[in-house]
């Protein structure tokens, strides 16, 4: 499984990261946030040739990140389920964060050591998915999605035909 961004869905709400940061300190509840604890960074909104992107980590088959990782902190999960990030065994070097040609890693302040989206295994649907309006993130099997993906340009193909 993995999370997918429909840019042309996004309302830039940023209620994904939102959703993310609050459940990286467990809180459910916007004013339940500590005000002396900063929430983990997974994932990060941004703007890429004006079209607005949620950046998180692309959980890579061939990941860089895992090669460039000195303490074995970073992992490919079991049956190719993402990229693993074991918080207690990294000492915060930095060598996956250079590694990545995603930016999907950030130092964190807290305790100098790097976060990461984990896709939150803890849940049955992760929380930016769930705080979606819009459809923008969906959480699905890749292979499920590129059909979905394919037949909604076999669609639009036969639609854009007919107008013709």
């Amino acid at each position: 499984m993995r999370i997918f961004f429909h840019a042309e869905r996004c309302m830039l709400c940023q209620s994904c990261v939102l959703a993310c940061q609050m459940n990286s300190i467990g809180v459910s509840e916007v004013m339940e946030i500590p005000r002396e604890e900063k929430p983990l960074q997974r994932m990060a909104f941004i703007f890429s040739h004006g079209t607005p992107w949620v950046w998180r980590c692309q959980q890579c088959l061939s990941a860089p990140c895992v090669e460039a990782c000195v303490t074995g902190s970073l992992r490919h999960g079991e049956e190719g389920n993402g990229v693993v990030h074991d918080r207690e065994t990294c000492v915060g070097c930095g060598s996956c964060v250079l590694a990545c040609p995603f930016d999907a890693l950030t130092p964190d302040e807290n305790d100098d050591r790097v976060t990461k989206c984990n896709l939150c295994p803890e849940e049955e649907i992760p929380p930016c998915v769930k705080a979606c309006q819009s459809g923008a993130l969906v959480y699905q099997d890749p292979r499920l999605f590129a059909q979905d993906k394919r037949k909604k340009f076999l669609w639009d193909q036969k639609v854009h035909r007919e107008t013709d």
